[in-house]
């Protein structure tokens, strides 16, 4: 502009339509030159971009073949550890004849025994898990009756709750039909019950359900609730990590035969999560459950107080097809 302008002052006598045609001129060229180089950006930007998301797709394509490997590693490592845990038991069976005349032995084989039935559950939850892991486990929408499901289930862990000397209450609406996975509903309830049993040792489990909306979305929710030691926790952040991080210690410690993790939860207790085992694991494979069926898990817990699992469940799921 300043070249037109000093231009203009040198040469008085042309005509003023010129330099307002050279002016004119000069703004489109510098219009077309910033939209060309903006779209030569927004070019490159998007090469770079797909560039940087092709690769992003190959990295996530290896970590999940990564994953899958190592869930197929370990499923094939359980199921050889289950052959030999078979091979064990039949041992034990043999042990078992001449138990009645040596009392030594015969407590002998009752540690063997449980040390036995406690290790073939672990490898078959870390089989479970494993699966879950390998992304090989999908959900089977279907209606049912979950509170028909709930009642009779408890009812099934009653005599194991009463050989404990603890109570297991199953209280919710006499009827809630839903549509889910009755099987995966099943299995994140038992675990869920079993490790609440395991760990308690004074008082018992109350497993509840109700139906609940929530942002005009339909729900149901479960809970169950124990009365024993609680989890222990340093921070009130991610305290669902952190109790799985202290089951799977407690359940390690368990399988290699001390009770010091249980000592510390309950001083007073005379057992252990040993006693029925899989804590850890358990957990974690409730965790990965809920993920597969678009399910919430909350937990409240604090020393001395008891644990609740809190699991927030879709009343139905959109079909594919679906709109």
């Amino acid at each position: 502009m300043s070249e037109l302008e000093d231009y203009a002052q040198a040469h008085p006598q042309l005509d003023p339509q010129v330099m307002s045609i050279a002016r004119r001129s000069l703004v489109r060229l510098c219009g077309e030159g910033v939209c060309e180089s903006a779209s030569s950006y927004e070019r490159l930007q998007r090469t770079e971009a797909a560039t940087r998301l092709r690769e992003l797709e190959g990295a996530l394509r290896h970590l999940r073949t990564l994953e899958r490997q190592r869930a197929e590693t370990w499923r094939e490592a359980a199921h050889d550890l289950r052959g030999s845990v078979g091979v064990i038991s039949n041992a034990s069976l043999l042990i078992a004849r001449d138990v009645d005349a040596d009392p030594n032995r015969s407590h002998t084989y009752r540690m063997l025994e449980r040390s036995v039935a406690s290790v073939r559950a672990l490898l078959s939850d870390l089989i479970d898990l494993a699966r879950l892991e390998a992304g090989q486990e999908q959900r089977r929408v279907a209606p049912f009756d979950v509170a028909a499901m709930l009642r009779e289930f408890c009812e099934s862990l009653r005599p194991l709750a009463v050989q404990r000397s603890l109570f297991l209450n199953a209280e919710g609406p006499q009827s809630l039909e839903i549509e889910g996975d009755s099987v995966k509903v099943q299995r994140i309830v038992q675990n869920l019950v079993i490790n609440a049993l395991s760990v308690t040792q004074q008082g018992g489990v109350r497993v509840t359900w109700a139906d609940r909306e929530a942002s005009g979305v339909q729900q149901w929710l479960l809970c169950v609730q124990d009365t024993g030691p609680g989890f222990s926790s340093r921070s009130a952040a991610a305290p669902l990590e952190q109790a799985l991080q202290q089951a799977t210690a407690d359940s390690h410690e368990a399988e290699a035969g001390t009770r010091a993790a249980a000592a510390q939860r309950s001083p007073s207790a005379s057992g252990g999560a040993s006693d029925i085992g899989g804590e850890g694991v358990g957990l974690s494979i409730v965790k990965r459950l809920c993920e597969l069926l678009d399910a919430t898990l909350e937990l409240e817990t604090a020393p001395g107080k008891g644990t609740t699992f809190r699991v927030v469940f879709p009343r139905a799921y959109v079909r594919p097809g679906s709109p």
